[in-house]
């Protein structure tokens, strides 16, 4: 019975970190995408953060129980060279988890608030987000506006947060893999 729990929870947590962490590798293609089209700006922002706040950050979550169960039912002795790997990649793994939750989901949340009270680029079509005109209040001093040819500074700013956070918990999650494939002996 031990040994078909074990498997079972393997691919959960196998299968959980797919669909969890693979959408994480389309955020900038998704980010790509709406500078080249602007006018398509907040639907971007607001899908990453629907993903994040719905399937990123809630499969993480389960991520770290799926785990959990698998360490009870293995019992491993995490202080032996051969499972200090997954000391490690525990430590990664709950440094991610922290990364996404206290600093890429505000920002997301920031950044579609930012789009959000944007209007569309000129020459876009439709009408502007709210049906108002473009919000050149919040952004920082000296900002450049939609209709000054380029994005508010705290737009630019708050996408290279989230650039650098992103890139950050996408290398976390690689060695974290890498970990749990390779299982090196460590000392």
């Amino acid at each position: 019975m031990q040994a078909f729990l074990i498997s079972l929870f393997l691919l959960l947590h196998v299968m959980g970190a797919i669909i969890t962490f693979g959408p994480t590798f389309v955020f900038p293609m998704i980010a790509s995408q709406s500078r080249k089209e602007p006018r398509h700006g907040n639907f971007a922002a607001v899908l990453s953060e629907l993903l994040q706040r719905r399937v990123v950050i809630p499969g993480a979550i389960v991520q770290g129980i799926t785990g959990l169960i698998l360490f009870f039912l293995i019992g491993p002795d995490i202080t032996s060279p051969q499972w200090r790997w997954l000391a490690i990649a525990i430590i990664l793994y709950l440094t991610t988890l922290s990364i996404g939750i206290l600093y890429q989901a505000p920002a997301a949340r920031q950044l579609v608030a930012i789009t959000g009270s944007m209007g569309p680029p000129p020459g876009a079509a439709g009408p502007p987000a709210g049906g108002g005109a473009p919000a050149a209040s919040g952004a920082a001093p000296g900002a450049s506006g939609p209709g000054a040819g380029g994005p508010p500074a705290e737009l630019i700013a708050t996408g290279q947060r989230l650039q650098r956070g992103g890139q950050a918990m996408g290398i976390l999650i690689l060695v974290i893999v890498a970990l749990m494939v390779v299982k090196p002996t460590i000392g």
